[in-house]
């Protein structure tokens, strides 16, 4: 049985250090530039300002998922809270039932009860999760491209 929990991101460092390999050598692209290389000082001020909330998977004692998220009002839009997700992860073992939808749920609901009123996803194309977030009601809001300089 799958358990998720909300727990101190940075309390967290080393149990998601043993993900964290995984997460990169699956999703990243642009490897030669996009070394992985956590800035934890920076996501330790963001946990101390409040704004940074984990949730972690856990199947008996053994971290299987996170998803790290952070809550900022918008810029433009400041009444607006935004809670926008910076990581989210699985194991592939793990993906085939319905662990994935529950994290995705789970950190929505933290979010709504920490204020936010708008939520940012983002996924790689073509992957399992941009085909199961259209069907959770979400809708592409921009797409981004990128390109290295």
């Amino acid at each position: 049985m799958i358990n998720i929990y909300e727990e101190s991101p940075m309390g967290n460092r080393e149990k998601m250090q043993s993900l964290l390999p995984l997460h990169y050598d699956e999703l990243t692209k642009n490897k030669d530039i996009m070394i992985l290389e956590p800035d934890y000082d920076k996501y330790q001020v963001l946990e101390d300002a409040g704004v940074l909330f984990g949730l972690y998977a856990y199947e008996d004692d053994k971290l299987v998922g996170y998803s790290l998220n952070i809550v900022s009002p918008h810029l433009h839009y400041k009444s607006v809270i935004m809670c926008s997700n910076d990581l989210l992860f699985l194991t592939p073992e793990k993906r085939q039932g319905r662990v994935g939808l529950l994290l995705i749920k789970e950190t929505e609901r933290v979010a709504k009860e920490r204020g936010c009123n708008f939520m940012l996803w983002h996924a790689k194309e073509n992957t399992a999760l941009s085909a199961i977030l259209p069907k959770m009601g979400c809708k592409v809001q921009e797409i981004m491209y990128s390109k290295e300089l």
